[in-house]
């Protein structure tokens, strides 16, 4: 795949890229999981480190894992090296992630991936390192491991990991069926892991990064993704500004919502835009809806006896956001009173010297319809000469 498609090709987001899709192939001697493969970003679609992020601590997010090769397998590298996707800690045994991370590992090579859990930075020696044992995951009917369609896109992108020794490490809950107040669109987010900061790089950060994401209406991934996107099964997601976003490494890392209660979980990274622009719409996995979260909560119980969906947690009530409204074909004078009426405001206004259609009309700008951004955010737009 070249350089150009990849750029516009919103793609699975497993793995660091190159780097850990060649990890995988050579050290499990197995295709890599989908979405790694071997052209890099490529597949059905991913999102997973953080671009425009900050750096932040394990102590905020304590449930933050990384999934990495064992150290069997490559006794020299760094964990860094061989970190190649994220995960959350639901019970001192059992870890979530996203299915693609793991979907196309057996038995035998699922037993030589190892958790990694307390570290701010990957590197370090603090923090606790368990062995997976054991993997369950969403099936169809036939048997087969259920995480994406027949045309290849991410669906039921969820994935359990049984350990061989507990983590110490607070785990974290799902949000509840009556905590559906605290993750409607509008509400804050936040993700966090360690992948790549920049598109295509081959090296993941040092220190853990965390972004604020907005969760956005389903009209907004349905205008990106079409079918493809599924609002019982998946969350919509973007920052605030169009700055930030997950990038390759962090796929099956965390989404969470602030509570009364705590955080909850309601999220998985799992797919979006293989360049990392923070202008398009990421996509998670919903394990706060209804049938993902009735089957991890029921999988959960029979691995565990634990309950890992949370209960009782409210949350404040929704800013005022500038709803992106759309403008295509409106005059500026137009254009500018519908941003108004949207608690948005006209940004700069550039004229695009190939740009066809009528003259003096909007022919592109520089958010999405349905992209909610703070209050009073300034539209850039293009018109036609």
């Amino acid at each position: 795949m070249s350089r150009a498609a990849q750029m516009v090709n919103r793609a699975a987001l497993s793995g660091c890229g190159l780097l850990a899709a060649t990890l995988l192939v050579i050290l499990f001697a197995v295709p890599s999981p989908a979405g790694a493969s071997s052209t890099a970003l490529k597949s059905q679609g991913a999102t997973a480190s953080i671009v425009n992020g900050r750096n932040t601590t394990i102590g905020e997010w304590p449930w933050q894992v990384a999934l990495t090769v064992s150290r069997q397998v490559a006794p020299r590298a760094l964990t860094s090296r061989r970190f190649f996707c994220g995960g959350s800690i639901l019970a001192p045994r059992l870890v979530i992630t996203a299915g693609h991370c793991v979907a196309d590992l057996n038995r035998r090579q699922i037993r030589r991936i190892e958790i990694v859990s307390g570290r701010t930075r990957l590197n370090s020696n603090r923090g606790e390192v368990a062995r997976v044992t054991g993997l369950r995951m969403p099936v169809d009917s036939a048997g087969k491991r259920r995480y994406k369609t027949l045309l290849g896109a991410a669906d039921w992108d969820v994935a359990l990991l049984t350990l061989a020794t507990p983590l110490s490490s607070e785990p974290i809950k799902l949000a509840g069926p009556d905590e559906a107040g605290t993750w409607s669109p509008g509400h804050i987010a936040w993700t966090t892991g360690w992948g790549i900061t920049k598109a295509f790089a081959n090296r993941v950060p040092a220190n853990l990064q965390v972004a604020t994401q907005v969760l956005m209406g389903k009209g907004l991934c349905r205008r990106t993704d079409g079918i493809a996107f599924q609002a019982t099964r998946m969350v919509c997601i973007g920052g605030p500004r169009g700055h930030t976003s997950a990038c390759n490494g962090d796929s099956g890392g965390p989404l969470v919502v602030a509570t009364s209660e705590g955080y909850r979980l309601v999220g998985l990274t799992s797919y979006g835009d293989g360049a990392c622009r923070g202008f398009v719409p990421s996509v998670d996995t919903k394990v706060s809806g209804v049938p993902i979260r009735n089957w991890v909560r029921v999988t959960a119980m029979n691995l565990t006896g634990r309950d890992v969906v949370g209960s009782g947690g409210t949350a404040g009530p929704v800013r005022q956001w500038c709803k992106v409204p759309a403008i295509f074909g409106l005059k500026t004078v137009q254009a500018k009173r519908r941003l108004e009426a949207a608690n948005c405001r006209l940004g700069r206004v550039r004229t695009d010297p190939w740009g066809a259609g009528r003259s003096g009309r909007v022919i592109g700008y520089s958010r999405l319809p349905g992209w909610l951004a703070p209050s009073g955010f300034k539209l850039n737009v293009w018109v036609s000469p």
